[in-house]
């Protein structure tokens, strides 16, 4: 949450994510990049289709940028499966009872 909030997401957002693609919370063009993020962790392939949708909304610098994004945050988060990273006490305390959240639980 800690890190949803510094990117200016809202508790609401946050919330919906699990349900991102019916949410009207969000803009065809995120509901794209998180698609894509999902693609890529999930299968690490993209079809040519998702592409051309990539494409027509962002610079090919900025499919770059998040291309590394998303691979950034997947090696992110197989450290920390893999060392069964503790969370430290700042974050607990800031995502406090967050129903959506399952850090604490």
């Amino acid at each position: 949450m800690t890190l949803g909030r510094s990117a200016g997401l809202s508790d609401d957002e946050m919330a919906s994510m699990a349900d991102a693609q019916q949410s009207p919370l969000f803009t065809e063009k995120e509901k794209l990049v998180m698609r894509y993020a999902e693609t890529l962790t999930r299968t690490c392939k993209v079809s040519d289709e998702m592409f051309e949708q990539l494409e027509a909304n962002f610079s090919r610098d900025e499919i770059v940028e998040l291309c590394f994004l998303v691979g950034l945050s997947n090696l992110v988060n197989r450290v920390h499966a893999t060392f069964q990273t503790d969370v430290d006490a700042q974050t607990r305390a800031s995502v406090g009872d967050a129903a959506f959240c399952p850090i604490g639980r």
